[in-house]
C-alpha cells in the first residue's frame, strides 16, 4: 500500500475525528492517554485542524524579554513554520497571558499553515473566528504574554499538556470533540485504520435506517 502524502495525511485525518481515532490507539496500539483534556476547545464547533506538530514551551517568569531576543524568536518561528504544521503552545498554566493573535494567525496563514492549539490564553479570538484560522485554546486573554509575565523557554522540544507528551512531528487532530495527539510513527497505519473505521460506520448508519437490530450492527464492525 501506498505511503500517503503529507497533504493526503492532513486531509484524510481533517476528515476524521477524535473518537475514531483515540478508538484505534486504544484497541491497536494500547495507548490510553492521548487526548489534551476538556479544557482546550475550538473557538466555534466547525473549527478542525490536523498535521505535524510545531512545539513551543514558554514558563511563567517575571522578566521581561529583550526586544532583540524576541525578534529573534519570532524571525526564527517564521523561517521554520511550513504548511500543514499546527504550533502547539505549552503556556505552564498561565492564566494571565495571550500567546497567538490575529497577526500571528496571518502570517500563518500566509505559510500554509490553517490552526493552531494553546494550553492557555489566545488574543484576538473574534478577529482570528473571522480570519478563519482554526484556533483551540483555553479562553480569551487581553494581555500580551512577553510582557513581565511570561518567556519562551524553548522551541521544537518535547513538551507535555495535561500528561499527554508532544514531540516536533508528532500529528494533532482536533475538532469540537477535543485534540488527540498521534504518535509520528504509527500516524500512517492510523490514517489508514480511520479510513477502514469510517466506512464500515457508513455501513452501519445505512444498516440502522434499514430496522437492523444491535447484534447486526456489532457484527459488521459498528460502534455504539
Amino acid at each position: 500500500m501506498q505511503s500517503p502524502s503529507l497533504e493526503e495525511l492532513c486531509r484524510g485525518l481533517k476528515e476524521s475525528y477524535p473518537a475514531a481515532l483515540t478508538d484505534i490507539m486504544d484497541t491497536e496500539f494500547k495507548l490510553h492517554n492521548q487526548w489534551l483534556g476538556p479544557e482546550i476547545r475550538p473557538l466555534v464547533p466547525e473549527m478542525r485542524l490536523a498535521g505535524p506538530a510545531y512545539t513551543m514551551r514558554w514558563v511563567n517568569d517575571p522578566v521581561i524579554v529583550e526586544d532583540a531576543a524576541y525578534e529573534e524568536m519570532a524571525n526564527r518561528l517564521v523561517n521554520e513554520m511550513h504548511p500543514w504544521m499546527v504550533p502547539v503552545i505549552d503556556t505552564s498554566k498561565c492564566k494571565n497571558a495571550g500567546y497567538w493573535g490575529e497577526l500571528m494567525c496571518t502570517i500563518c496563514a500566509e505559510h500554509g499553515i490553517e490552526g493552531a492549539v494553546i494550553d492557555g490564553g489566545v488574543r484576538d479570538p473574534y478577529y482570528i473566528y473571522k480570519a478563519g484560522f482554526n484556533m483551540f485554546a483555553v479562553f480569551p486573554c487581553p494581555l500580551e504574554a512577553n510582557f513581565n509575565r511570561s518567556r519562551i523557554e524553548s522551541i521544537q522540544k518535547p513538551i507535555l499538556i495535561n500528561d499527554v507528551t508532544i514531540r516536533p512531528g508528532d500529528f494533532m487532530m482536533g475538532d469540537f470533540g477535543g485534540v488527540v495527539v498521534i504518535p509520528q510513527e504509527i500516524v500512517v497505519d492510523v490514517y489508514f485504520k480511520a479510513r477502514e473505521l469510517m466506512k464500515q460506520e457508513s455501513e452501519t448508519r445505512q444498516l440502522i435506517r434499514q430496522g437492523a437490530g444491535v447484534k447486526e450492527m456489532l457484527k459488521a464492525g459498528g460502534r455504539l
